[in-house]
């Protein structure tokens, strides 16, 4: 069995409408979320552990802390790049083509779900 099979085989079901307009909203449906629903525990252990997370943890209002989650991904390329490397590292061949060619826009929506799933975990 070859790694694409393997990786492929590896991901959860995520049961959707099949609503998809383009692309990159079926890339995002067909590989982001099932791999972030796979990765969850990894994802979750290290929201709970990473320091540069305890000040945004404390905060009460939701859209502050969103606020501050975004801004230290964008000001910490390295911590939001480990998470990158979680997700991407599970990428079929020609998932991970595409991603090269669409790099900019796959990030932004990984940013967000990522945003959304440790701000609806606490």
């Amino acid at each position: 069995m070859s790694r694409d099979q393997n990786i492929l085989e590896l991901r959860p079901t995520i049961q959707r409408e099949a609503i998809e307009s383009n692309s990159m909203e079926h890339f995002q449906n067909e590989v982001l979320r099932p791999i972030l629903k796979f990765q969850h525990e990894l994802l979750l252990k290290e929201w709970q552990s990473n320091p540069y997370f305890e000040k945004i943890k404390e905060l009460q209002n939701q859209g502050e802390k969103r606020s501050q989650l975004a801004v230290l991904f964008s000001k910490n390329p390295v911590l939001f790049s480990r998470f990158i490397g979680m997700c991407v590292g599970l990428f079929s061949t020609s998932e991970f083509e595409f991603y090269q060619n669409e790099k900019s826009q796959i990030d932004k929506r990984l940013k967000e779900l990522l945003l959304t799933r440790f701000l609806s975990y606490e």
